[in-house]
């Protein structure tokens, strides 16, 4: 069968339920004439071994693994690893937290166009609504606590997304991507058309918690970031990039990959003593050429000590450390700036007091 439409949905470390039942709502179509990539961009292998197991029971869908765990959550690498190896000459780009009534491939055929890109309505579910649908997939009169636009659920042609080097890759973590992918597609001249039926669904889940990125996690996260990437988006607006990316977008790391960083040429150690770490970052790092290095951030034993304490209540001039949680910001934004296409491996410790980031500077 010649499939016509590709959809392309971005993973990693997901509840691999909510998976299953996107893909069974892609099953119930009234035409077939579609095909699904799903993008694991470096799940945990737990996650990625029950995620195998849910998509080989449908055929239509493909899974690819790519990156690695230690790699930030990049979802603009992740879509742009399927635009680039999908073969069809339209593409949906969706979610794994999306349902679709069974006419929707019907609806995107319809209104494929080379000169334009459709965006869609989406009804949000309740927790209950979702349990629902977990016990019976059933998408008929449906109730919905609200119905909203979408940016990040589109049809494309291929060859406009190929235009624009698909979603700008500087995008970590979350915000923004699907906003800035939208407006420089615009910029080629494609029209927006906006699909005023309701043919998505959104399975409730908790709210992303922002108030965690201002603390230390082992999951890494970065405060501000949601301002960082609408300064980038608003940057792009601005000045009319159309195509941020190099030629080299789409091009990911892979598992192999991350077996190079396990032989580093050389290790540094370094406590959270601020003007060694901001010294280090800025000026020390950018010079090295060795080939793989690794950094150990540790928490010195002083800085949580009581005569440390002290001499902070009293004024009294000491040495300023930087908490784990600024070491964290730092070198994660140091990533983003300047690191964001190296292969490098970034993990904090259990009990907090340590982070690691080893990183191949040898390309």
């Amino acid at each position: 069968m010649n499939h016509s439409t590709t959809i392309i949905f971005a993973y990693r470390n997901r509840d691999v339920v909510r998976v299953n039942l996107a893909l069974q709502s892609l099953q119930t179509q009234t035409n077939k004439n579609f095909q699904v990539l799903l993008i694991d961009y470096g799940s945990d292998i737990e996650y990625a071994s029950k995620l195998i197991a849910v998509v080989k029971a449908f055929d239509f869908a493909n899974y690819v693994y790519v990156g690695h765990t230690g790699l930030l959550w990049n979802k603009s690498k992740a879509l742009n690893y399927g635009i680039r190896n999908a073969t069809t000459d339209y593409i949906i780009t969706a979610d794994i937290d999306v349902l679709f009534t069974p006419n929707f491939i019907e609806k995107a055929h319809q209104l494929a166009n080379l000169n334009q890109f459709s965006l869609f309505k989406i009804g949000y579910l309740s927790k209950q609504i979702s349990e629902q649908q977990h016990r019976l997939l059933n998408l008929k009169h449906i109730k919905t606590t609200h119905v909203g636009d979408t940016f990040g659920i589109g049809l494309y042609p291929k060859i406009v997304l190929e235009k624009v080097r698909g979603l700008d890759e500087f995008f970590h973590f979350y915000g923004s991507e699907d906003e800035d992918l939208n407006m420089r597609v615009q910029l080629t001249g494609a029209n927006l058309f906006r699909c005023e039926e309701v043919m998505l669904y959104h399975q409730w889940h908790p709210r992303y918690p922002q108030k965690k990125d201002n603390k230390l996690t082992i999951q890494p996260r970065l405060t501000n970031i949601l301002r960082i990437n609408q300064r980038h988006f608003l940057q792009n607006k601005n000045n009319s990039i159309s195509h941020p990316n190099t030629n080299s977008w789409g091009n990911c790391y892979k598992k192999e990959d991350a077996k190079r960083l396990e032989d580093p040429n050389e290790v540094i150690k370094l406590s959270n003593i601020a003007a060694n770490v901001v010294h280090f970052l800025q000026e020390e790092l950018p010079k090295q050429c060795k080939g793989v290095i690794e950094v150990l951030f540790v928490e010195d034993t002083y800085y949580n000590s009581v005569k440390y304490k002290i001499k902070q209540l009293l004024g009294k001039q000491t040495q300023p450390y930087f908490s784990m949680k600024e070491i964290n910001d730092l070198v994660l934004k140091s990533i983003l700036f300047r690191y964001r296409d190296y292969n490098y491996s970034y993990a904090i410790s259990k009990d907090f007091k340590q982070i690691r980031f080893i990183i191949d500077l040898s390309a």
